[in-house]
């Protein structure tokens, strides 16, 4: 063997004769090829005026002294030139492009173009790992359209998720802890989350996927008074909120059970389910009943007066231990609210309308109130209170004309005590007159006010 196996420089020979220039030979081999940097690779021939040293690589299909030497790196020394076939890895950096090749055997191309397509990491002033697989540490970020190639003119930025349940979103932290949150975050609607340590998070607002409404989850805060503003939402039909048709006396009311079912449902003594709880009621609201005949009194919650004598309740295991002879009533005893008024949940009236219940701040609400004319006086009335929580001072009352002739009107009331069984809060109806002076008493609801 007389030249090395990869640059194929020249051996010196036993006994040969002048051996320097088979060394000056490998030495300017050597010189060509070791940190190949080239002036350029876009001449397919030699240039007109070249300086000693100068490299290329030839371009294209060579011609004129580097014909048939493509891709191959062409050195100018002592007059003349000389071609050198690279092999596959070598690198050269190309002084024009200021860009460093590698050759793969049969072209040359772009050292970076293969270390990020695809690369393992990258990390840009800062390390990459295998969760951050790009890492950047810098005081600002630049992503531009692309006016090199040139692009469409837009600039996009594309989170992708595996599933609706997964999260692509962008997080927000101080001090490496989360303080804000939006984009995708556990369903395909969109979220804005903040935190206020970087562990509990509270949804400021969410926009439905499917609809582009949008919720705010915590309410809005008036900017001026720091008070939370309140919408109206109007319930088409004035749905029923409670109504007695028939002669009644003011609450409580009392009546007999004569048996109770495991499904919930109470029959009483006498048909005198109408009052407790009406029919048109059933699909709107509920009323709290009370068993005084147990110690302390325990409640239940009525939804529909199934027959004159029955009452169905919401939950039956709330009447469990509840037996014939014991004495139930419409109207809170006094030692849970003190004003003698029934209590009453309109949870089924805004689940029928929107959807959902939620805790209305108020409502406003129709009446219509008469009283029995062969009973009361000339001067004599009944009445028709609403309340917010039932404390003495809180009623905003409806009161029939003199002689009980009816009345009818409209009345604001708020809302503040929340419901035990569902997420609306309650409403309080109180009810004044002698034994046997009110004749029909209705509420309907024309519309809630929620908070935003």
């Amino acid at each position: 063997m007389d030249r090395s196996p990869n640059l194929d420089l020249p051996f010196i020979l036993p006994s040969q004769a002048q051996k320097h220039v088979t060394h000056n030979e490998a030495l300017s081999l050597l010189d060509a090829v070791v940190q190949l940097s080239v002036r350029s690779r876009g001449l397919s021939a030699p240039p007109p005026s070249p300086a000693d040293g100068e490299r290329y690589i030839a371009a294209g299909v060579a011609s004129g002294l580097w014909a048939g030497h493509d891709a191959e790196a062409a050195v100018y020394g002592a007059g003349g030139w000389t071609l050198v076939a690279p092999q596959p890895g070598w690198l050269a950096y190309v002084e024009d492009e200021q860009r460093l090749l590698v050759y793969d055997g049969a072209d040359w191309s772009a050292v970076i173009d293969n270390a990020i397509n695809p690369a393992r990491r990258v990390g840009i002033n800062t390390l990459a790992d295998a969760t951050n697989k790009l890492a950047v540490k810098s005081d600002a970020v630049l992503m531009s359209h692309d006016d090199v190639t040139p692009g469409s003119g837009d600039m996009r930025l594309t989170l992708n998720k595996n599933a609706a349940a997964g999260t692509a979103s962008l997080t927000f932290q101080t001090g490496w802890s989360g303080r804000a949150e939006f984009g995708l975050a556990g369903d395909d609607d969109w979220h804005v989350k903040v935190s206020a340590d970087g562990s509990g998070w509270k949804q400021a607002l969410v926009a439905d996927r499917a609809t582009g409404q949008v919720r705010f989850p915590q309410g809005l805060v008036h900017p001026a008074s720091g008070q939370r503003p309140q919408s109206f939402i109007g319930l088409a039909g004035a749905p029923t909120l409670f109504r007695i048709d028939g002669l009644h006396d003011q609450n409580p009311r009392t009546g007999t059970i004569d048996a109770v079912t495991a499904a919930g449902t109470i029959t009483l003594t006498t048909a005198t389910a109408h009052l407790f709880f009406s029919d048109l009621m059933e699909g709107e609201t509920m009323a709290r009943i009370w068993n005084l005949s147990k110690t302390p009194e325990q409640s239940a919650w009525v939804v529909a007066a199934p027959a004159a004598d029955a009452l169905a309740v919401l939950d039956p295991a709330a009447i469990a231990g509840w037996t014939a002879g014991d004495t139930i009533q419409i109207g809170d005893p006094l030692s849970v609210t003190e004003n003698r008024c029934s209590a009453y949940d309109i949870s089924p009236m805004l689940i029928s309308r929107f959807g959902a219940s939620f805790r209305q701040s108020g409502l406003f609400a129709k009446y219509y109130i008469s009283g029995h004319t062969a009973v009361l006086t000339d001067l004599q009335t009944v009445t028709t209170g609403l309340s917010p929580n039932g404390a003495n001072g809180s009623f905003n009352n409806a009161q029939s004309a003199p002689r009980g002739l009816s009345s009818q009107g409209i009345l604001y009331i708020p809302c503040s005590q929340p419901s035990p069984v569902s997420d609306s809060n309650l409403v309080y109806v109180r009810e004044t007159g002698g034994p046997g002076t009110i004749g029909l008493s209705l509420i309907g609801v024309l519309g809630v006010l929620a908070e935003m």
